[in-house]
Protein backbone atom coordinates (compact mmCIF):
# COMPACT_ATOMS: atom_id res chain seq x y z
CA UNK A 1 0.00 0.00 0.00
CA UNK A 2 1.30 3.44 -0.90
CA UNK A 3 1.84 6.03 1.81
CA UNK A 4 -0.27 9.15 1.27
CA UNK A 5 1.36 12.55 1.69
CA UNK A 6 0.06 15.27 3.99
CA UNK A 7 -0.14 17.38 0.80
CA UNK A 8 -2.74 15.03 -0.71
CA UNK A 9 -5.76 16.91 0.77
CA UNK A 10 -4.50 20.12 -0.83
CA UNK A 11 -4.28 18.43 -4.23
CA UNK A 12 -7.74 16.91 -3.72
CA UNK A 13 -9.31 20.34 -3.04
CA UNK A 14 -8.47 21.36 -6.62
CA UNK A 15 -10.32 18.38 -8.09
CA UNK A 16 -13.64 20.02 -8.91
CA UNK A 17 -14.90 17.51 -11.48
CA UNK A 18 -16.05 13.89 -11.16
CA UNK A 19 -15.31 10.71 -13.05
CA UNK A 20 -16.34 7.09 -12.61
CA UNK A 21 -13.65 4.40 -12.41
CA UNK A 22 -14.41 0.74 -13.20
CA UNK A 23 -11.74 -1.70 -11.98
CA UNK A 24 -10.62 -4.32 -14.50
CA UNK A 25 -11.44 -7.79 -13.15
CA UNK A 26 -10.35 -10.01 -16.06
CA UNK A 27 -11.92 -11.42 -19.20
CA UNK A 28 -14.99 -13.54 -19.77
CA UNK A 29 -15.06 -16.80 -21.75
CA UNK A 30 -15.37 -14.97 -25.09
CA UNK A 31 -12.36 -12.76 -24.33
CA UNK A 32 -14.32 -9.60 -23.55
CA UNK A 33 -12.97 -7.52 -20.65
CA UNK A 34 -14.96 -7.43 -17.42
CA UNK A 35 -15.11 -4.58 -14.93
CA UNK A 36 -16.35 -4.13 -11.37
CA UNK A 37 -19.12 -1.67 -10.55
CA UNK A 38 -18.02 1.94 -11.00
CA UNK A 39 -16.90 4.19 -8.16
CA UNK A 40 -17.21 7.97 -8.48
CA UNK A 41 -14.01 9.92 -7.72
CA UNK A 42 -13.22 13.62 -7.71
CA UNK A 43 -10.85 14.51 -10.52
CA UNK A 44 -9.36 17.33 -12.55
CA UNK A 45 -9.01 17.20 -16.32
CA UNK A 46 -5.93 18.69 -17.93
CA UNK A 47 -6.63 19.22 -21.64
CA UNK A 48 -3.68 19.67 -23.97
CA UNK A 49 -3.97 20.68 -27.60
CA UNK A 50 -1.04 20.77 -30.01
CA UNK A 51 -0.85 21.85 -33.60
CA UNK A 52 1.81 20.64 -35.96
CA UNK A 53 2.58 21.06 -39.63
CA UNK A 54 3.26 18.01 -41.79
CA UNK A 55 5.84 17.81 -44.56
CA UNK A 56 3.09 18.61 -47.07
CA UNK A 57 2.05 21.75 -45.18
CA UNK A 58 -1.13 20.35 -43.65
CA UNK A 59 -1.95 21.49 -40.12
CA UNK A 60 -2.82 18.69 -37.72
CA UNK A 61 -4.43 19.29 -34.33
CA UNK A 62 -3.90 16.68 -31.62
CA UNK A 63 -5.66 16.76 -28.26
CA UNK A 64 -5.00 14.70 -25.18
CA UNK A 65 -6.59 14.48 -21.76
CA UNK A 66 -4.72 13.79 -18.55
CA UNK A 67 -6.96 12.93 -15.61
CA UNK A 68 -5.69 13.89 -12.15
CA UNK A 69 -7.09 11.75 -9.34
CA UNK A 70 -6.70 11.62 -5.53
CA UNK A 71 -3.76 9.76 -3.98
CA UNK A 72 -6.04 7.11 -2.48
CA UNK A 73 -7.73 6.17 -5.78
CA UNK A 74 -6.79 2.52 -6.52
CA UNK A 75 -6.62 3.02 -10.28
CA UNK A 76 -4.36 0.93 -12.49
CA UNK A 77 -3.69 0.19 -16.14
CA UNK A 78 -6.58 -1.48 -18.02
CA UNK A 79 -9.23 0.02 -15.73
CA UNK A 80 -12.05 1.85 -17.49
CA UNK A 81 -13.01 5.47 -16.82
CA UNK A 82 -16.00 7.67 -17.65
CA UNK A 83 -15.10 11.35 -17.81
CA UNK A 84 -17.43 14.34 -17.57
CA UNK A 85 -19.23 15.16 -20.83
CA UNK A 86 -18.22 15.96 -23.57
CA UNK A 87 -15.11 13.86 -22.93
CA UNK A 88 -14.56 10.12 -23.22
CA UNK A 89 -16.91 7.53 -21.76
CA UNK A 90 -15.55 4.01 -21.41
CA UNK A 91 -11.93 5.00 -22.07
CA UNK A 92 -9.26 2.50 -21.05
CA UNK A 93 -6.42 3.57 -18.75
CA UNK A 94 -3.08 3.08 -20.49
CA UNK A 95 -0.70 4.60 -17.96
CA UNK A 96 -0.86 5.65 -14.30
CA UNK A 97 1.65 8.19 -13.05
CA UNK A 98 2.02 8.46 -9.28
CA UNK A 99 3.14 11.91 -8.13
CA UNK A 100 5.06 12.10 -4.87
CA UNK A 101 6.32 14.76 -2.49
CA UNK A 102 9.96 15.19 -1.43
CA UNK A 103 9.59 12.32 1.06
CA UNK A 104 8.28 9.91 -1.58
CA UNK A 105 4.70 9.95 -0.30
CA UNK A 106 1.87 10.03 -2.84
CA UNK A 107 0.20 13.42 -3.44
CA UNK A 108 -2.03 12.47 -6.39
CA UNK A 109 -2.22 10.24 -9.48
CA UNK A 110 -2.41 11.20 -13.12
CA UNK A 111 -3.65 8.85 -15.83
CA UNK A 112 -3.45 8.85 -19.59
CA UNK A 113 -6.28 7.25 -21.51
CA UNK A 114 -6.49 5.48 -24.84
Amino acid sequence: METVSRLAPIARRNMNQQCTVYSYTGTEATGQPQYAQGIVWPCRLAIRTERSITDTGDIITNSSVTVILPADCPIQAYDQIDLPRPYAHGAIIREVITATDALGKVTHKAVRIA
